[in-house]
């Protein structure tokens, strides 16, 4: 690391070698520090996290919605397909407005985690909902029902729909259970079924988050049939 700032300041003898540098510098020379750290906090606030803190954010959110797969809860299945209908809308436009209202952070990570549950649960209740049309809908709370939906049903005739929606999704939180709904859908199609075209679009995806970077890779390395 010392020969690195050493370079650096041969190079460009003006540049200021303050301790933010220093410390992206300890992480590029010395990649063996992410086996070892979940993640490295820089002066202003800024954290590089590593895969043990992503894997526990991303296995904490599916303990979440998979508890949402059983038990009815206060919106049973007993309600009919017109009240479940007006059940997702409003979740659907619940999750819109907590996502413009409330700050980014984990409160409103956690906030919106609980909607999308209750929205695994509620479209549980429709026997035919309109998922390309969700799919492809300009309501991003929509889009989200959709990805609920085929993450508690997951259905191999939507595979081509939702890879299209997932990749395009431009909110992180919806691309984030997007990604999910897809692994459980090429679950339901089969890894050796999944068409080539499918598999490249997934790989020519570039998600910004750490966490959907993480799914992305997880769901490629399973296309790919690695560990």
């Amino acid at each position: 690391m010392a020969i690195a700032v050493a370079v650096a300041h041969v190079l460009a003898p003006d540049l200021k070698i303050d301790s933010v540098t220093v410390a992206l510098l300890v992480v590029a020379v010395v990649p063996w520090l992410r086996d070892l750290l979940d993640s490295i906090e820089l002066p202003g606030g800024f954290r590089l996290e590593y895969a043990k803190e992503v894997e526990r954010r991303i296995e904490a959110a599916e303990r979440i919605a998979d508890a949402a797969l059983v038990g009815s809860g206060d919106d049973g299945p007993e309600a009919d397909g017109a009240t479940a209908l007006r059940d997702v809308r409003r979740l659907a436009a619940e999750y819109l407005e907590v996502r413009t209202s409330m700050a980014s952070g984990s409160a409103r990570t956690q906030r919106m985690n609980g909607i999308f549950a209750r929205l695994v649960r509620a479209t549980q209740r429709l026997a035919d909902p309109d998922l390309d049309g969700w799919l492809t809908s300009p309501d991003g709370g929509l889009r989200l029902a959709a990805y609920a939906r085929l993450y508690a049903v997951p259905d191999a005739d939507a595979l081509a729909a939702l890879t299209d929606a997932a990749v395009k999704e431009p909110l992180a939180f919806s691309q984030y259970w997007g990604i999910h709904a897809l692994d459980k859908v090429v679950d339901a199609v089969g890894v050796e079924d999944v068409p080539p075209g499918v598999v490249r679009r997934l790989e020519d995806c570039r998600p910004r988050g750490s966490d959907r970077v993480a799914l992305l890779r997880r769901l490629i390395a399973k296309l790919h049939g690695l560990p």
